[in-house]
């Protein structure tokens, strides 16, 4: 077999505001930098087992291509109505430019020219014996070099220019962020819809590489000049899925042609279907699978990113070649959950490379009615909740890295419902769905009930800093901030009336998963200047069942220009409660986190919200961003760190700011005495360090997690028996946890002994990952 020739060339490439910004790539043909269309990312191609290339966008490379990405299913599942049962074993997966795909057995091989004026090389990330690096070495201007080695185990990797660093390529990112970069994705020929080695059962999968563009680097660069990071520091201005942004991202544009390949390649879709995250392949029909489709992310950008998915929870079951545990699991040093584990926001470090599942159920909180009455096509979207990626050049919201997902309506299977195309990102950004007071779609009789209404006042905060806010206040609540609690159990039909009374607004149920029309995202839905009413029900949890259940902390946030309203404070918590189950009774003055999970006591029950100030945003408008202006938008730089919240059981009635002062946590006595419950939200568009320590300094691992993004943590390992709650068969203690933008964890405080204890957050650099600001709160154990 003949290498597959890489060329390493440069050139500039249009942004998605039209912007020409100066690149390199590994392309697959020499040009100049000159040329109009340069040749900066090499199409997919196959490495085989057989010892033949193949050039392919899609694999395995036999199986029938769905229609626009889309799979069709294999019949109707005769137990739920209205959903379906996947195809086993059938449908092709597209790849997006700069993938290469080699099969387990199979020969990498790769002839480089360097076509530039410096040094460059190409380096695949762990994909050596012992997790090691492989590349070529250096390569000199106008020469070319061969590079051959064996396919790594199963999974993906990421391939990148190392810099001046290749032993630590994070360490030198420059190349990497001006484009020279790509993924492999490594597969077993004799099981091509499995996901090894955890040998999850697929439909199809997807593949999305993250990545973040710095003009001004690019600038640098584009005339020889050396970028020097500690000299000028990084700053992207564009956020990439799969080399594209905004409406293009999300196939609303007016090149056709663009649309199909982001359809085929980035935007997941097919039919609703039931699944059991304990075994993927469990189907009642011969040649069918309730199984969801594999996404497989890729980070070769330089930002710390928060992929969070409206409409169904994710189950992550690997991270960089680790596969998750289904049992025991346990806290990395850094203050991660090793553990397979349900997820709506996908934490993605620089070069992290994680698996999840979207299972593609019906969305849990949506009412009957109107599932039963849907005629069109479900469009969810996905976007980075560390909210500065969400534009570009500064503004233009959404114009970042996004994306979305869609539950294909009840008809023809490969239709797809016509949607208005746009021109320029600024036509997309300004042109949203304004309407005054939409109907509330089969209106019912509500068991809890809220009334928001916008408000905007200066507040004053605890280091004497006083800024102009907007957000949120119900019928008794009083001017608080956050914005106030909403609580209800699961069962419950829940109604959350918004009266914006100031331009439009919208409320977006975080982590709750209704139809779009009641999800809050006006780009999918509308945008409310007069009044509307939205209309959802919590799933009921049952017993050991890891598929069902709502219980656990989520907040709620506007969702128009969502990078400057949500900073500008328009969010409060949201708490969902089991009811009492007969087989899990609760004691006095205790409740249960979820149906069966563990005690807490209600009198010690607190809330924790980091959150920061970006002074500069504050002084900005409703609309600042969105009609093509640079806000600066892309820049968030906190100078202030507040740690809100505090003990549920008695919230403070006086208005502005409520801050955690203290945690009474509760000493264990051999069981009469539950212990305190502390659930995080990070509020933050930054991630933060939370860690504990006695009075002397020494870390305490007195964390014991049971909960991430509103679902518990499962030991399912058994593929059909119980799931029971992770505390009970291997309990995930640590002293630190780490999380970012909009994660939520609750967590069982379990102090050695009574005593003076402190909890110490810290919040990091997006980029960096410096620390930028430290809050200590006393935790006083009796």
């Amino acid at each position: 077999m003949s290498p597959l020739d890489l060329h390493i060339n440069d050139g500039y490439l249009p942004m998605v505001d039209g912007t020409l910004v100066y690149h390199r790539g590994f392309g697959d043909r020499r040009t100049a930098v000159s040329d109009p269309k340069p040749s900066l990312a090499v199409g997919p191609r196959v490495f085989r087992r057989n010892g033949s290339m193949v050039a392919s966008r899609t694999y395995p490379l036999k199986a029938a291509a769905p229609p626009l990405g889309r799979p069709a299913p294999a019949a109707k599942d005769p137990l739920n109505p209205g959903e379906f049962l996947a195809r086993r074993a059938h449908w092709a997966s597209f790849f997006p430019e700069r993938t290469l795909i080699a099969e387990t057995g199979s020969t990498i091989s790769i002839r480089v020219t360097n076509n530039l004026t410096q040094d460059h090389s190409l380096q695949f990330l762990n994909a050596g014996a012992g997790n090691s690096h492989v590349g070529t070495g250096v390569i000199r201007p106008g020469q070319t070099k061969t590079l051959s080695f064996k396919a790594p185990t199963e999974g993906s990797y990421l391939y990148c220019d190392p810099g001046d660093d290749p032993a630590d390529p994070e360490a030198d990112p420059v190349q990497r962020v001006l484009g020279l970069f790509g993924a492999l994705l490594v597969v077993n020929p004799d099981a091509p819809w499995r996901s090894e080695p955890s040998r999850i059962e697929f439909e199809r999968q997807w593949l999305w590489i993250l990545h973040n563009v710095d003009p001004v680097w690019a600038g640098i660069a584009s005339r020889n000049g050396n970028v020097d990071p500690d000299k000028t520091p990084v700053y992207p201005r564009y956020f990439t899925l799969n080399g594209r942004s905004g409406f293009q991202s999300l196939a609303a544009s007016t090149d056709e042609a663009l649309n199909r390949i982001r359809e085929e390649d980035t935007l997941m879709s097919g039919s609703p279907r039931q699944i059991d995250v304990r075994d993927f392949s469990l189907s009642p029909a011969p040649g069918t699978v309730r199984a969801g489709q594999l996404m497989r992310f890729v980070n070769a950008g330089v930002i710390h990113h928060q992929l969070h998915f409206h409409g169904n929870h994710l189950w992550t079951v690997s991270r960089n070649g680790e596969p998750f545990p289904r049992r025991g699991g346990h806290i990395d040093a850094e203050g991660h959950v090793v553990l397979q584990q349900w997820e709506d926001v996908i934490e993605m470090h620089p070069l992290d490379r994680k698996d999840s599942m979207l299972p593609l159920r019906r969305p849990p909180e949506v009412i009957d009615q109107v599932w039963n009455a849907r005629k069109e096509d479900w469009l969810y979207p996905m976007h980075c909740h560390a909210e500065p990626s969400q534009v570009a050049r500064g503004g233009m919201y959404p114009g970042g890295l996004v994306g979305h997902w869609t539950i294909a309506a009840p008809g023809p299977v490969n239709a797809t419902a016509p949607h208005e195309l746009f021109r320029s990102q600024v036509d997309f950004s300004s042109n949203q769905m304004h309407e005054g007071s939409p109907t509330t779609e089969f209106r019912q009789t509500p068991d809890v009930a809220h009334e928001f209404k916008f408000f905007n006042r200066k507040m004053k905060f605890d280091d004497g800093g006083e800024f102009e806010m907007w957000t949120f206040e119900t019928e008794n609540s009083g001017r608080i901030y956050p914005a106030p609690l909403v609580r209800l159990t699961e069962g419950q039909l829940f109604h959350g009336t918004i009266h914006p009374s100031k331009r439009v607004h919208t409320i977006h149920w975080h982590g709750m998963e209704p139809d779009p029309r009641n999800d809050g995202v006006g780009h999918t839905s509308f945008e409310v200047s007069g009044s509307y009413t939205y209309q959802w029900r919590p799933e009921r949890g049952i017993p050991g069942n890891p598929n069902v259940g709502a219980s656990g902390t989520y907040f709620y946030h506007c969702h128009v220009n969502t990078t400057l309203h949500v900073q500008m404070g328009m969010f409060g918590p949201l708490i969902i409660d089991p009811p009492v189950h007969p087989d899990y009774p609760v004691a006095k003055g205790a409740r249960r986190s979820f149906v069966d999970g563990p005690e807490y006591d209600i009198d010690t029950e607190t809330i924790l919200v980091p959150y920061s100030v970006d002074p500069r945003w504050h002084e900005l408008n409703h609309a600042a961003g969105l009609s093509g202006d640079d806000a600066g938008l892309d820049r968030f730089e906190p100078k202030h760190f507040y740690l809100l919240g505090g003990e549920l059981a008695r919230i403070p009635k006086a208005e502005g700011p409520i801050f955690l002062t203290r945690i009474r946590a509760r000493v264990s006595n051999g069981g009469t005495v539950k212990p305190t419950l502390l659930r995080l939200l990070n509020a933050n568009y930054f991630p933060v360090n939370a860690y504990f320590t006695d009075s002397a300094g020494r870390r305490v691992a007195m964390a014991e997690l049971i909960s991430h993004d509103g679902r518990p943590f499962r030991d399912t390992s058994s593929p059909s028996g119980p799931a029971r709650p992770i505390s009970e068969t291997g309990p995930l203690r640590t002293s630190i946890v780490n999380f970012g933008a909009a994660e939520r964890y609750d967590m069982l405080l379990r102090p050695p002994a009574a005593g003076d204890y402190k909890l110490t957050v810290d919040l990091l650099d997006w980029i960096t990952g410096k620390v930028l600001h430290t809050r200590q709160i006393p935790v006083i154990a009796r």
